[in-house]
């Protein structure tokens, strides 16, 4: 997790690719959207922001792509493939 400074001051944090799959983790076992710091985004009434069915798809998609490539990978090193 890296925060920098935007040109008009506004601090933007970043997630690595590890970083952003456990936050997709986290959001969909709790079923709702959180920021990058970790919190909770709430909607215009105040309540959590709930994910809706295409945000969910989206992130178990990310998270299903990220569990192939390691397997790929783990996969060519057992062989001996560099």
């Amino acid at each position: 997790m890296k925060t920098i400074k935007s040109k008009r001051g506004k601090s933007i944090t970043l997630l690595n690719p590890a970083e952003k799959a456990r936050k997709f983790a986290d959001e969909l076992n709790n079923k709702v959207h959180q920021t990058n710091d970790g919190h909770l985004k709430f909607d215009k009434f105040g309540q959590p922001a709930s994910l809706t069915d295409t945000e969910r798809s989206y992130r178990s998609g990310y998270l299903a792509a990220r569990k192939d490539s390691a397997k790929l990978y783990n996969w060519k090193q057992k062989k001996g493939y560099n």
